[in-house]
């Protein structure tokens, strides 16, 4: 099994720290966020490793200098860069999202891909970033602070069989072009992040505040 990791983005939403340094590469608790990463596919005996990358490459290659790189001459949004990726692909493959911190089961995951023989996307449920409130007419009845959600989102993080490649253009997005391909041909999976998992997306600088407490929490 290899993993595919998406590295090639801005990351606008991190700057001023994403002007020099790629988001992949911020740190979180002195250790950058790919680096999470490639720990957790190690100690599931993983070192097949491609970094999917494009703004600021060389410092993947300078940090990096053993992993295969697939570097984006222009933007070709999280579809293509798996598309142009495709020499190295030698058989079924992850992708992951190179901005996401993660824990849960993986051999639960790989088990039911073993049954499935199709792509599995795995889905989290996030939590509020506002206190949710009920109320009847103006009556405020609960109150709840930052609650988890009652529904499954994306984590960036899904199981393809090399043959769905034919899925994926030479541009475009793997949420608008790939996705409801799979959906529509019946052969996209889903695998629930469960109880003692944990999924950090690091998009803003108060993300990276969160994510030290969970992970200094779990220390």
């Amino acid at each position: 099994m290899q993993v595919l990791i998406l590295c090639g983005g801005v990351g606008k939403r991190l700057k001023p720290f994403t002007d020099e340094t790629p988001k992949p590469l911020l740190e979180v608790l002195g250790k950058s966020v790919i680096e999470y990463q490639l720990d957790f596919f190690k100690r599931h005996g993983i070192d097949d490793i491609i970094l999917c990358t494009g703004y600021k490459h060389e410092l993947f290659e300078k940090r990096y200098p053993k992993l295969k790189q697939s570097v984006e001459k222009k933007p070709l949004g999280t579809a293509g860069a798996i598309k142009n990726a495709e020499k190295f692909i030698e058989g079924d493959f992850i992708v992951t999202n190179g901005d996401n911190i993660f824990s849960f089961n993986f051999q639960k995951l790989l088990q039911m891909f073993q049954n499935t023989k199709n792509p599995i996307i795995v889905l989290t449920q996030p939590v509020s970033p506002y206190g949710v409130i009920e109320v009847e007419g103006d009556r405020v009845i609960n109150f709840r602070e930052k609650p988890v959600l009652n529904f499954w989102v994306n984590a960036g993080i899904t199981i393809f069989t090399k043959e769905s490649l034919k899925y994926f253009p030479e541009e475009g997005m793997i949420e608008y072009d790939v996705y409801p391909k799979l959906v529509r041909d019946k052969k996209l999976f889903a695998f629930k992040l469960r109880e003692g998992s944990y999924w950090l997306a690091i998009d803003t600088a108060k993300d990276i505040e969160n994510a030290e407490k969970l992970l200094l929490q779990r220390k």
